[in-house]
């Protein structure tokens, strides 16, 4: 049974667009619409690409589809015409299309790809099909629907006012808040008053937030999403984009991050206890806090913690298409790995280097090569196999760098990534490795969705990979996971002492990771990288 599971939507709150192909169960391939429009996010968007590229990385025609799999369950029936029109149009046919829950989607996502037998699954986000938050019970195969809470009660909806208020993006740089918030004081705000958690009830304050009329889209990225009484009661108006980051929104960050992680310890909490598992799974756009990610995983009354890498809307891609294989009667299976999108081989790679005339190098070993160069503080563009499924780069279209240089996150930041000075850099580390620089209560952390404490011995030893607060956000590399990775960080210990090695995504700040070759050409051009490894070839400037 071979079936598409696509995310996206007309609606300009509908990003992530993503298509994923999933045969009897199994995922194929999964690719992000962003990485070959080059469109970030590709808000309001249908895929058609990405479509292209699954069916190319599964060696399938459109024709071989038996299915669409799709969220927006609660949408209006012209949207099941719309959805058909759209792959006539653009494939010429359209086979059965299923809509699933927003949510469901999302639950799916993670669940299946934990592997546990027994989990409580909570998804949160901004809403999607009216939700914002929602508890399942997973067993075995089936996921029975716990409890819902509908928007705007929403832990996604409360971090992205402070992110607008903070002078960011919200429901896109969300993520900069998270680091900004670790340069305030915790304690200076209680945002308590503007939403909480208690006796089974997520409940927040309208009066101070913008709430769309029932069945309205979400706000879009440009729009107030709070009122005017919300400034009046910080006492101060908005930070103006791009202008001094003072104290006072430091403060506001902090004090926005420790709440979101208190009212998120509640939940998980509450539900884990009455529903009896202590391994727990997370996703939707929230789930990508890995601040609140480390205090979850810590919790004593927690087993296990599982985050569905593509925890954002991309996932639901993927969620979609696992429950429309249940519904068909083929049982999820879960994913090894992350690597799941498009991949070039040294051929593919050679004769686009010949047609961008550019001089370049075969080399025998690439990583053992490439440990070498980032030994002696290159920066180097690494491009191999198949590109990661999710927002992290895992060491398949990473910036990688030498960790142990104390000046090497201010190079990257300023002449490479050309981004904010105060966001931290991740370190990838040998598997086996990680207890001696990190401390958590489950050491294994694949995919860079949880942060890590760094033990304080170990942070003269690798200090451009760990942030003001003392932690970071880490990915373990085994063997059996990415074995030519691993390989270059088994050389680097060698050469230096240390398996671990910076590293950030292949891309310029406000650009999607690179896809393809070209990408990566362009990218290294365009930055301070030094080397630029794509397959077997190492290309200098």
């Amino acid at each position: 049974m071979k079936i598409l599971g696509i995310s996206g939507g007309f609606r300009q709150g509908y990003q992530d667009v993503t298509s994923c192909l999933v045969v009897n169960g199994e995922v194929i391939a999964a690719v992000e619409e962003e990485r070959l429009n080059r469109i970030k996010f590709s808000a309001g968007r249908l895929p058609y690409l990405s479509v292209i590229e699954v069916l190319k990385i599964g060696g399938l025609k459109f024709e071989d589809i038996d299915a669409i799999a799709f969220h927006g369950s609660t949408w209006e029936e012209v949207v099941q015409t719309q959805l058909e029109q759209y792959f006539i149009q653009h494939f010429g046919s359209c086979p059965k299309f299923y809509r699933f829950h927003h949510h469901d989607c999302h639950a799916s996502s993670t669940f299946y790809a934990s592997g546990f037998k027994e989990a409580t699954v909570i998804t949160l986000d901004n809403s999607g099909d009216g939700i914002s938050l929602q508890i399942m019970k997973g067993e075995n195969s089936n996921l029975e629907l716990v409890d819902r809470f509908e928007r705007p009660n929403s832990l996604g909806l409360f971090y992205q006012v402070i992110t607008q208020y903070c002078g960011f993006i919200k429901d896109s740089d969300e993520y900069k808040l998270m680091g900004l918030s670790s340069y305030g004081d915790r304690t200076a705000f209680d945002f308590s008053w503007l939403i909480d958690f208690n006796n089974g009830k997520l409940e927040i304050n309208t009066e101070y937030i913008v709430v769309p009329t029932a069945g309205a889209p979400s706000l879009h990225k440009d729009e107030m999403a709070y009122t005017k009484a919300f400034e009046e009661k910080m006492g101060t108006s908005r930070r103006i984009p791009k202008s001094e980051i003072t104290t006072f929104y430091k403060n506001v960050a902090a004090s926005a991050q420790a709440h979101f992680e208190v009212v998120l310890l509640k939940i998980v909490k509450y539900y884990s206890k009455s529903i009896g598992y202590g391994n727990v799974c997370l996703a939707g756009g929230a789930a990508l806090n890995c601040v609140a990610n480390q205090i979850v995983m810590n919790a004593k009354f927690i087993d296990k913690l599982f985050i569905q890498p593509a925890a954002g809307d991309a996932g639901i891609a993927m969620g979609a298409a696992w429950l429309c294989s249940l519904k068909l009667g083929y049982k999820p299976k879960p994913t090894e790995n992350t690597y799941l999108g498009s991949n070039y081989n040294n051929y593919e790679i050679e004769q686009i280097l010949k047609t961008s005339q550019l001089s370049y190098q075969l080399i025998e070993d690439a990583a053992i090569d490439a440990a070498k160069e980032i030994a002696t503080n290159k920066v180097i563009g690494w491009f191999q196999d198949s590109m990661e499924f999710g927002p992290r780069a895992l060491g398949n279209r990473s910036i990688l760098a030498n960790a142990c240089n104390p000046d090497m996150q201010e190079i990257v930041n300023s002449k490479i990534k050309f981004r904010e000075s105060f966001r931290p850099f991740c370190p990838s580390v040998l598997e086996e490795d990680a207890p001696l620089y990190f401390d958590g209560k489950q050491m294994i952390s694949p995919y860079m969705t949880i942060t890590y404490l760094v033990k304080p011995e170990s942070r003269n030893l690798i200090p451009s990979v760990w942030h003001i607060d003392g932690t970071a956000r880490i990915q373990t590399v085994n063997r059996n996971q990415n074995a030519k990775f691993y390989d270059l960080l088994f050389e680097l210990k060698k050469q230096i002492g240390h398996g671990v090695v910076l590293n950030t995504s292949f891309n310029l700040s406000h650009e999607p990771i690179v896809c393809n070759p070209r990408d990566a050409i362009a990218t290294f051009f365009a930055s301070g990288m030094d080397i630029l490894y794509l397959g077997d070839f190492k290309i200098k400037k």
